[in-house]
């Protein structure tokens, strides 16, 4: 039986931290108010050669695999989503992207969204919009995604649900990604592990601390 080759590519390199800064520049100039291009230079300043993030591993993952079912918990600007489409070679190959978030930090909403996609030039025709708690939006999705990011909000027990509440969505062979780990994001580091003890069986696990710290889980 033909058994699906996943690549997961974790070590950093210059050509990659070019690709992301330079993706955030272009967006910085079109919502100057949002300092995350300023906050992404300070770990890179303090890391690094050894920088990689969530972001490093989304455009590796993309190149390497273009999932075509992409689900995101947390979308904010649009900034994950905007470097993991922008790594494609044809980012039309994503046949399908839920973006939930509640937007209501003063520099995020849907609307910020598309312009970034413009800006990039990537499509929007195959991108659903959601609004509301992740709690409550992403048990009513009845669907399998090949590429799902946990990002939303980053207390304890949310985090948890959000994982909780992925796992039968994802596809075999499909990655679950969860941001901000180490002390220098929110520290979910012992979400992160509680959920490898959980479903160690069901997984192969990866992290790197080399940032804010990514963690992933590929479904066996």
């Amino acid at each position: 039986m033909f058994k699906k080759v996943v690549k997961i590519h974790t070590q950093p390199d210059a050509v990659t931290n070019a690709y992301i800064f330079n993706n955030l520049r272009i967006l910085k100039g079109k919502n100057p108010g949002d300092c995350y291009y300023e906050e992404y230079l300070r770990h890179f300043e303090r890391e690094r050669e050894k920088f990689f993030d969530q972001y490093h591993f989304a455009v590796h993952y993309a190149i390497n695999n273009a999932p075509k079912r992409i689900l995101e918990i947390g979308t904010r600007t649009g900034l994950s989503i905007c470097n993991l489409l922008s790594a494609y070679i044809d980012p039309k190959i994503a046949k399908r992207v839920v973006l939930i978030d509640v937007w209501n930090d003063g520099f995020a909403s849907p609307g910020i969204v598309k312009m970034y996609f413009k800006a990039l030039n990537l499509p929007l025709e195959n991108v659903q919009f959601i609004t509301g708690d992740s709690k409550v939006e992403v048990p009513k999705l009845k669907e399998s995604f090949d590429y799902i990011l946990v990002d939303g909000d980053h207390n304890k027990d949310t985090a948890w649900i959000d994982l909780e509440n992925v796992v039968p969505l994802i596809a075999k062979a499909g990655v679950i990604v969860f941001d901000d780990i180490t002390d220098r994001g929110c520290n979910l580091q012992d979400v992160w592990d509680k959920f490898k003890d959980k479903y160690n069986g069901q997984f192969d696990f990866g992290e790197n601390h080399d940032g804010k710290g990514v963690g992933w889980a590929i479904k066996k």
